[in-house]
């Protein structure tokens, strides 16, 4: 046998079987949930968008959530996405301070690295509980007195 061909076997036997090994040994998707990630990097994201373009968004969740279910996985912008949909997922997502949601990047840099959208805990409830005081009714209708006053001033 050929020097060459017995090399280029090797080189490619090998790396075959490590991967397969580790799959194996490892499989990663026994946690995760239903769906699929789509094409590398590009994932869902043209699909999500055109749905936003054409203001059928909510149809396009349905339809995931009846062929997944209401907690399914794809890939958004480049990234893993777990999608959850529904009451009891909301709740949990936005009040049991159990996960940690994180924004891109990109959102990061125009909102703020701190905003209400990226704590969660004892600083969410703190800043959310300041937000509510900041939006009440008593508290709009003076910034309503300010800006009118501010407007008729100039």
């Amino acid at each position: 046998m050929d020097v060459s061909l017995l090399a280029l076997i090797i080189s490619v036997a090998v790396p075959l079987i490590i991967h397969l090994t580790r799959k194996i040994k490892n499989p990663r998707t026994a946690n995760l949930p239903p769906g699929s990630l789509g094409m590398p990097v590009i994932g869902q994201s043209l699909g999500l968008i055109r749905a936003i373009r054409s203001n059928t968004a909510e149809q396009w969740i349905r339809n995931r959530v009846d062929r997944y279910g209401p907690v399914s996985k794809l890939s958004l912008f480049g990234k893993p996405t777990v999608l959850v949909t529904g009451p009891a997922a909301n709740k949990f997502v936005f009040f049991s301070g159990e996960i940690g949601m994180r924004q891109p990047r990109s959102v990061q840099r125009i909102i703020g690295e701190n905003s209400i959208l990226d704590v969660n805990g004892a600083d969410h409830k703190r800043i959310r509980g300041t937000l509510a005081e900041f939006l009440s009714p008593d508290m709009l209708r003076m910034i309503d007195g300010e800006v009118r006053r501010h407007i008729d001033e100039s």
